[in-house]
């Protein structure tokens, strides 16, 4: 028969397994928990809004018309300017900006600027859409790898950008333009309303 003190020792056997296996059960939960912490931390740097002042890095790649990987290229002095606009084909908010985006490209361009289109989506949805709106394909972007995705903060357009050296932003303006931000944007470049090329200033 089986002793009282081999039947104590047994539940005590027992008491420790399940302390155990419900200590192991809490710290696999707080184990997750701090993952799903540290994954919504994550999420929230990649979904957050680029800002004047950032670096978006010096060595930015998508996909050119031609369908090749291809270097973004960045301003390499102050005498450089660039205007970089990102966009998604299918957004509604970049459809609406489209007007102003073209009269403010024609008219820096005629100053010497260079814009960029950079699309987060497929290149042949890009190029039909850039092709439709007069975009000339050399200065048009898409397919972006992830680290150029991050760096441009692409899960949130649209975004006009001036990028400096360095790929210093200097300014931005996300969003679908309203009245009060194209009057913001035309006296940023000394232009006035209703021309794209009025003014003979460089910044």
């Amino acid at each position: 028969m089986i002793s009282e003190r081999t039947r104590n020792i047994g539940k005590t056997a027992l008491n420790v397994l399940l302390f155990c296996g419900a200590l192991a059960i809490i710290v696999q939960n707080i184990s997750l928990i701090a993952e799903n912490r540290s994954l919504h931390k994550a999420v929230d740097r990649i979904t957050a809004q680029i800002q004047a002042g950032q670096k978006i890095g010096d060595e930015l790649s998508a996909t050119s018309a031609d369908g090749r990987l291809t270097l973004i290229p960045l301003p390499a002095s102050a005498a450089e300017h660039l205007l970089l606009i990102t966009f998604s084909p299918g957004c509604p908010a970049c459809q609406a900006n489209q007007e102003e985006w073209t009269k403010l490209a024609r008219g820096l361009e005629q100053r010497g600027w260079r814009v960029l289109w950079v699309s987060r989506d497929r290149m042949d949805v890009s190029i039909e859409y850039c092709k439709q709106h007069q975009i000339p394909l050399s200065d048009v972007f898409g397919e972006p790898p992830y680290y150029t995705y991050l760096q441009l903060g692409l899960s949130r357009v649209p975004n006009t950008l001036v990028v400096g050296p360095g790929g210093i932003i200097q300014k931005i303006w996300p969003g679908q333009f309203d009245s009060a931000q194209w009057k913001q944007i035309l006296a940023y470049f000394n232009m006035e309303e209703g021309t794209s090329s009025s003014a003979t200033a460089v910044r």
